[in-house]
């Protein structure tokens, strides 16, 4: 049974949690991903700049007695960079994710019903579960090939792939891929699948990639 105490496991989780344990059974295992885009802060802000130059012409002078444009430097720096801020806090949408394992399978993208995506255990290959890494540091997802290959992390220096649905599914973190891997075969033993619990069993330790590795 999921503790209280579980990292990762916020309100949206613990919603989640709650609609699905007559389906899926109990949380077993939160992992998370993070990546947050700081490349991104200085373009935004240049584009906020942009705005902000073009509010400025835009905006009618209500009087012949009042100053020209950028009349105000302050306000229009200010205003500026809040809106450049605003729009590098948009790439937050795509900075955190989460891979729920529970007694009965997986959840992801389970922020609205209609994104949501379930893997029960009898829909994943258990042989095709693997944890990679790289020598580098880099995203090994870019080296992983295949003719169908989603992503469902915001990226890291290490993942776990599975095959479900004719799919290779990839969630990339900078997290020790090893307790996913684990829960994800203590989850298939306790569920009765102690064959495929043997065969997820192959994911650790995880692959250092070198070059690129085709999944199909």
């Amino acid at each position: 049974m999921a503790s209280a105490r579980m990292r990762g496991r916020n309100w949206l989780v613990r919603r989640t949690a709650h609609r699905l344990r007559p389906e899926l059974g109990e949380l077993r295992h939160v992992a998370q991903s993070r990546h947050i885009f700081w490349k991104a802060l200085l373009p935004c802000v240049a584009v906020g700049f942009v705005f902000g130059t073009i509010a400025e012409f835009v905006s009618p002078i209500r009087s012949t007695r009042e100053a020209g444009h950028f009349n105000d430097p302050a306000f229009f720096a200010l205003t500026s960079i809040l809106t450049g801020l605003v729009l590098w806090s948009m790439t937050f949408l795509g900075s955190f994710r989460k891979l729920l394992v529970f007694d009965g399978g997986m959840v992801a993208k389970y922020s609205q019903a209609s994104t949501r995506l379930v893997f029960t255990w009898s829909e994943i290959a258990p042989k095709t579960i693997k944890a990679v890494t790289t020598a580098d540091g880099t995203d090994p997802e870019r080296r992983l090939v295949a003719r169908r290959k989603i992503s469902l992390g915001a990226g890291g220096r290490n993942a776990v792939v599975f095959q479900s649905r004719g799919t290779f599914w990839v969630f990339a973190s900078n997290e020790d891929p090893a307790p996913l891997a684990t829960a994800i075969r203590e989850a298939m033993s306790a569920c009765g699948m102690p064959q495929a619990a043997r065969a997820a069993a192959g994911a650790l330790p995880a692959v250092v990639l070198t070059g690129p590795v085709a999944l199909d």
